[in-house]
């Protein structure tokens, strides 16, 4: 088969990647009876007539690209547009948004072509096969000529090939994961954390891109401070909290005397996503279970009872971001809430929670750990005891991550003196913190 590699406006990318192959495209040559005939880049040009097979690099930017475009498909069997420029417009389509007198004054030429827009091949020929991406994905292209190779067609709008990616990139930590193979790079995630912390990004290019913290390190040695707000807003599950629910029914099943501590957000995350007033009910259904004691806690962080300045973290989360953030102010800031018992089973709204050192599950778990049981079948039974802080008319509460840099920001500069201010990273508290319920 007769190959033929052209070149239109673009910044010859793909056809690098097409290079990139190197020994396995030679070997694919010798194997199928392939031969390349034309390759401006590789200085090849046999002449021919016709071509088995044209790949087509590039947007088509001028009147004479039109014309050796619309040769270009007469002459060839099956025509294959490589790349975002060749497919969309991609970048040389940018231009369509600058006046010819900038054009020049950027690129210093006078010629500039007579198209005001780059285009895609697809509006003057007909294209039999898109290699989309920019670069393309070099082993999507194997195999495409492979298939070629053994004369299978496909539909225009048929997924050709699996998604190839040489190795899912997986993130851990203590508190949260990142599953690689999952991942849909749809960005929500990197979009969220850019309003916190801005521990994960974009990384590679085309179909290679993937979500990653800096220089691929561990959640735990990049900038997160386990929020779990991206957990939140992946929606494929990609990214997931470490849970503790087979643990927890180990340690039920063994007959250890369990207490469980229950956060008021969590009975209202429960009764939204139930439909159902839980309140009562779930305590019937903690002991039903095997929990021997239910506590309504409301965590409170240790202080001192002085007029000093007390930055208070309502958990590891902002706790962590003082420190990596705001060292200079942890001399300020007071531990954030821990339970000193080990047969206590904390059930929170936070994510953050679990690095504390406590089994703690999130109101995600806690509907896992109840499985299939029927809440409005249960009678109302109360808490054994509640344990709710006082509110304090010295108390501030910060809410949100830029209130909270202004905060942080008022204090290092002098302008908060005294007064205990309350930390909470979560976009409206607590309510909406990154344990909750999955909303569809």
């Amino acid at each position: 088969m007769k190959i033929a590699i052209h070149k239109f406006g673009s910044c010859s990318g793909c056809v690098h990647e097409v290079l990139n192959l190197s020994d396995t495209l030679i070997k694919m040559v010798n194997e199928k009876n392939f031969e390349i005939v034309y390759s401006t880049l590789l200085g090849i040009d046999k002449e021919t007539e016709n071509f088995d097979i044209s790949l087509i690099e590039g947007a088509v930017v001028s009147n004479e690209d039109i014309e050796r475009l619309k040769d270009i498909r007469r002459r060839s069997k099956i025509l294959i547009a490589m790349g975002s420029c060749a497919v969309l417009g991609g970048v040389p389509s940018l231009r369509r948004f600058a006046s010819e007198q900038e054009l020049k004054n950027v690129y210093n030429v006078i010629y500039v072509p007579h198209l005001s827009d780059a285009s895609p091949l697809s509006k003057f020929v007909t294209v039999d096969y898109f290699l989309r991406g920019c670069p393309i994905n070099r082993y999507e292209l194997l195999n495409l000529l492979d298939k070629l190779s053994r004369n299978e067609w496909f539909k225009q709008d048929e997924r050709r090939f699996l998604f190839l990616r040489e190795k899912p990139l997986n993130l851990e930590g203590v508190a949260l994961s990142l599953d690689g193979e999952k991942c849909i790079v749809c960005g929500r995630c990197v979009k969220i954390c850019q309003e916190i912390t801005s521990a994960i990004d974009y990384i590679n290019r085309s179909f290679e891109t993937a979500i990653s913290t800096p220089f691929k390190v561990k959640l735990d040695e990049s900038t997160c401070i386990s929020c779990g707000q991206c957990i939140l807003y992946c929606p494929v599950g990609a990214i997931v909290e470490k849970s503790y629910v087979t643990e927890v029914w180990k340690l039920l099943n063994s007959g250890m005397h369990l207490t469980a501590y229950v956060e008021p957000e969590v009975l209202m995350a429960l009764s939204e996503a139930l439909k159902l007033d839980v309140n009562g009910r779930l305590v019937t259904a903690l002991k039903k279970i095997g929990f021997e004691k239910v506590v309504l806690w409301k965590p409170q962080t240790e202080f001192n009872t002085s007029d000093q300045l007390t930055i208070l973290p309502s958990s590891e989360a902002e706790a962590i971001f003082v420190q990596r953030f705001y060292p200079d102010l942890v001399n300020y800031m007071a531990p954030p809430p821990r339970i000193k018992d080990n047969s206590i089973v904390w059930f929170s709204p936070c994510v953050a929670r679990k690095l504390s050192g406590n089994l703690v599950l999130t109101t995600r778990e806690l509907i896992r750990l109840l499985g299939t049981m029927d809440l409005s079948l249960l009678t109302k039974t109360q808490f054994d005891e509640i344990k709710m802080n006082v509110a304090n008319k010295h108390e501030v509460e910060v809410v949100g991550m830029r209130e909270i840099r202004k905060t942080l920001e008022n204090i290092r500069e002098g302008k908060l003196k005294a007064g205990r201010i309350v930390l909470y990273v979560c976009p409206g508290g607590c309510l909406h913190g990154g344990g909750q319920p999955l909303q569809s």
